[in-house]
């Protein structure tokens, strides 16, 4: 599979697919039925899972619950298991509609860097259409609380 990637490497999209791919694999498999205070980090605002949330469940929902481990919907634990960074995702449409998807408060600043600007990033954020708060808990407090940081 990597080398259809490699046929496009400035493009970067082959780790958006393997992450991605490796992210519903943990989703589908059980772990956090068992371990259901995990956390995991995407990058890329979900790596393109937060698009695909309505067909992962349709299929869970279809032929899923019979032969995967999962209990709950892929919803279910893409929600309350997972984290999306803004790395590399400098664009207003894409975070409205994953902050739609997941809620601000699963979402984390990140730059991307040194594949993104650092300048670029900070700049969107600050002139995102957002409110404050939301901006606020994107660049720090998310992660603050997620890492259980204190001042």
């Amino acid at each position: 599979m990597i080398k259809s990637y490699l046929t496009y490497p400035a493009l970067a999209m082959g780790f958006a697919a393997e992450a991605s791919l490796r992210a519903v694999g943990l989703i589908c498999s059980g772990v956090f039925d068992r371990y259901p205070d995990v956390n995991v980090i995407l990058r890329h605002l979900g790596e393109a899972i937060p698009f695909w949330r309505w067909r992962l469940d349709n299929h869970w929902e279809k032929e899923g619950k019979r032969s995967l481990p999962a209990k709950k919907h892929p919803t279910h634990y893409f929600k309350n298991n997972f984290f999306v960074t803004t790395s590399g995702m400098s664009w207003s449409p894409a975070l409205q509609f994953v902050s739609s998807v997941l809620g601000v408060d699963r979402i984390l600043f990140a730059a991307d860097y040194p594949f993104e600007s650092m300048e670029e990033a900070v700049q969107f954020m600050d002139n995102v259409p957002i409110s404050d708060i939301e901006r606020e808990k994107i660049y720090h407090l998310n992660t603050e609380k997620l890492l259980a940081l204190s001042h």
